[in-house]
């Protein structure tokens, strides 16, 4: 089960999940992402509280934020450093030290995960 909120500060938007992040909920966790990013410029995914997260998660959030990269907005992640988190970006082998071949503005959500956090 997922919960999420949204904290709207104008052209910015804080969305907070909470829950299974994976692939069972992945078509509300779509649906939840499209309409946050449809509303604001720079939406910033809070996971801190995520009890679960898995490959098809880190996918979806892969996507939206190549999508909003496309749409010239801005996606960032607010809890960088959570164990479920990086474990689960370790596990996919998503660890970049470089980011992936779309990218123009080095902002990978993959890239370097955690080096802050050591």
């Amino acid at each position: 089960m997922i919960d999420f909120k949204v904290e709207d500060l104008g052209s910015e938007k804080t969305l907070t999940i909470n829950g299974e992040l994976t692939i069972e909920n992945a078509t509300a966790l779509q649906g939840i992402f499209i309409r946050s990013l449809d509303t604001s410029e720079h939406l910033i995914v809070n996971l801190e509280k995520a009890s679960a997260i898995d490959l098809s998660f880190l996918q979806l959030l892969c996507s939206v934020h190549k999508t909003s990269s496309d749409l010239k907005k801005q996606l960032t992640l607010s809890v960088m450093c959570q164990e479920i988190f990086r474990n689960a970006v370790k596990e996919a082998g998503l660890l970049r030290h470089t980011g992936c071949g779309f990218e123009c503005d080095k902002s990978c959500l993959w890239t370097d995960q955690g080096k802050e956090c050591d």
